[in-house]
């Protein structure tokens, strides 16, 4: 038998001649690596395959096809709109509106909703035609009502929309014809007033003005008359002209003629410091509008008649009820 040490050499023996025999092996198979590994030749295809026909025409279709949109949820008849683009709807007492159909109802009446999108007015606010979106002074609807553009404020309506009347005052010129102390003259007196706080007495001829300067005598009619009792008494009158207003007149004997002088008390809603009495068929100017012509022809009792013109432009009459 073998002792210990004995087994344990043939063991790493035995060991060291298998690794030797591994090494060998593995260097044979190496050296044909070369015969074995070889890189292949590529053969691409350059050629598009065929376009399927049933999907192009799909394509097509989809491309060449007018797109709608449609409305039909809740009775809005179907517009024809670019893609993408939106329809302005608005729901009022429970009917949808199409703000860009021109069929559809007013949202702001009486304004009609194309005004109302060209001049991009908010027209979800129910206060929109009280609005000044340029403030000129003038509301939406007044501009509407005038055909101007609620955005310039350049472009607006006539600053006599603004005018106020806010009431008429009155100077008296008092006239009685007293007497005819002459075939050719006539006693008139001028009464006292607050205007003309002295009376006077005048004698005229026709054609003649009187010394103030506020009348002229055209002519004589001699008349009879009943008075109240029934007495027959001299019913004769003068006929003059009132100057300031070149208005004719009738001074009947024994009795005050009252001749009127009208002013026409203005304001100005712009400038809320303006206030002036203006005299029956004198004119005026606002600052505002400095290269208008502003003339008080009629002051009535609830309302006043303005002229007004700018430049070469034509006159336009207006009448002011009385504020």
């Amino acid at each position: 038998m073998m002792k210990g040490k004995a087994w344990d050499k043939a063991l790493l023996l035995a060991l060291g001649l298998a690794v030797i025999a591994a090494s060998v092996l593995f260097s044979l198979k190496a050296q044909g690596f070369a015969g074995r590994f070889v890189l292949g030749k590529a053969n691409p295809n350059n050629e598009v395959p065929e376009t399927q026909k049933a999907r192009s025409d799909i394509a097509k279709s989809l491309v060449e096809k007018n797109q709608s949109w449609k409305n039909s949820d809740k009775g809005v008849s179907g517009t024809a709109v670019p893609l993408f683009v939106s329809i302005p709807l608005v729901e009022k007492d429970g009917q949808v509106i199409n703000m860009i159909d021109p069929n559809s109802p007013p949202v702001r009446p009486p304004v009609p909703n194309a005004w109302l999108m060209e001049h991009n007015l908010d027209f979800l606010n129910a206060g929109v035609l009280s609005q000044d979106p340029d403030s000129d002074g003038f509301t939406s609807l007044a501009e509407f009502e005038e055909k101007t553009n609620p955005n310039d404020p350049k472009s607006h309506p006539a600053y006599a929309a603004k005018l106020v009347f806010a009431s008429r005052q009155q100077e008296l010129y008092i006239l009685k014809f007293a007497a005819k102390p002459d075939p050719e003259r006539f006693q008139i007196n001028r009464v006292a007033t607050s205007k003309w706080p002295q009376g006077k007495n005048m004698y005229l001829r026709v054609g003649e003005t009187s010394e103030d300067g506020q009348f002229r005598l055209d002519g004589f009619e001699e008349k009879r008359a009943k008075n109240k009792v029934g007495i027959e008494v001299d019913a004769s009158v003068l006929k003059i002209t009132y100057l300031p207003k070149n208005e004719p007149h009738e001074l009947v004997r024994g009795v005050d003629t009252q001749i009127p002088t009208y002013f026409a008390e203005m304001k100005f809603e712009l400038e809320p410091q303006f206030q002036q009495y203006v005299k029956e068929g004198d004119s005026f100017n606002l600052v505002t509008d400095p290269d208008t012509k502003y003339r008080v022809a009629k002051v009535n009792e609830t309302s006043v008649v303005i002229t007004f013109q700018t430049g070469a432009q034509p006159e336009q009459t207006v009448e002011i009820p009385k504020k």
